[in-house]
């Protein structure tokens, strides 16, 4: 039965794996530990694999992704909510993780998600580091949110902190900096996208990490990616507020920072946040529509692999 072409969903949790192979029907379960998945990943080497379908977990699913792609198996990583939302189309309301295993097995073989990239070492290394750069941020703006509120000894101890978190930053920025400097491909877009007013280190680098799509897929692909195609909500006569849904979260949030400082410093962006605000969208959908535009242009730019210029009329000399 081996032999057979089968599609498989892993079900992640902090502690084990649950295993299902579809058509054959075969679950079972195994530890989530480096020594276990190397087990597993011997085992299911013996079968003809369409697809390996796991959810995105924070991080619990990066050692079995990291095993099965050194093995060369067909990995897809999925949003969780496309899971879900799969299970109820398909009338599986119950949830336990036997059972999410095989909806991730049946979503393989009913929607084919994209195989995941093989991301290098120095590449995972780079992704978690801007992670962890991302949560130090998110706690310093915690910590000086508090600081406004504090008084006396709770203030000074916060403003520790802050300073402590400061000098945390600044290390893990020069570790960023030190790696991608070992990489020249990544030194090349680095430099290429910063070349974009409003688009920085910080920036750039999360794009570099996080989006190795980049300058690969097309406009629209690159924009459902992230999660910046407005998705349009009509039925009949009615006409609904297009809406953008799902994507990576991370990286958008980032592009709205960019987007946020070109809005004042991006000839293009700025122009088009202006010429939306005047045609009575809200600020708040204008910033949107310029996060999709400017995403659209790095993506070309990339592609392209042209710096950014402006012509006299203020149009970008790449093709979006």
């Amino acid at each position: 039965m081996e032999n057979i072409s089968v599609w498989i969903g892993i079900d992640v949790s902090k502690a084990t794996l649950d295993i299902y192979i579809r058509p054959i029907g075969k679950a079972f379960k195994v530890g989530n530990t480096e020594v276990e998945i190397a087990n597993l990943v011997e085992q299911l080497k013996s079968f003809d694999i369409n697809l390996i379908v796991l959810e995105a977990t924070g991080g619990l699913e990066t050692e079995v992704i990291i095993q099965l792609q050194a093995a060369l198996l067909p990995v897809a990583l999925i949003n969780p909510r496309q899971g879900r939302d799969f299970a109820k189309a398909t009338g599986r309301l119950a949830k336990t993780d036997v059972i999410d295993a095989q909806i991730l097995a049946h979503f393989g073989e009913a929607m084919k998600p994209q195989v995941l990239a093989i991301e290098s070492e120095s590449a995972r290394q780079l992704s978690e580091l801007i992670s962890r750069r991302r949560q130090l941020v998110e706690m310093r703006t915690a910590e000086k949110n508090r600081s406004e509120r504090a008084r006396g000894k709770a203030l000074i101890d916060i403003e520790e902190h802050i300073q402590q978190l400061d000098e945390r930053l600044a290390k893990l920025n020069q570790k960023i900096e030190e790696l991608t400097q070992n990489n020249q491909q990544w030194i090349d877009k680095v430099n290429l996208l910063q070349t974009t007013p409003g688009i920085g280190p910080v920036i750039s680098t999360t794009l570099v990490s996080d989006l190795p799509e980049l300058g690969q897929l097309t406009a629209k692909e690159i924009s459902r990616l992230v999660g910046v195609a407005p998705i349009n909500h009509d039925s009949g006569q009615h006409k609904g507020k297009r809406m953008i849904h799902g994507g990576r979260g991370h990286v958008r949030a980032t592009l709205y920072m960019g987007a946020v400082v070109a809005m004042r410093h991006h000839p293009v962006i700025k122009a088009f946040y202006e010429r939306l605000v005047e045609r009575g969208k809200s600020k708040k959908l204008a910033l949107t529509a310029c996060v999709h535009k400017m995403l659209v242009i790095l993506n070309a730019m990339v592609r392209d692999n042209l710096s950014w210029r402006v012509t006299d009329n203020l149009q970008p000399i790449v093709h979006t």
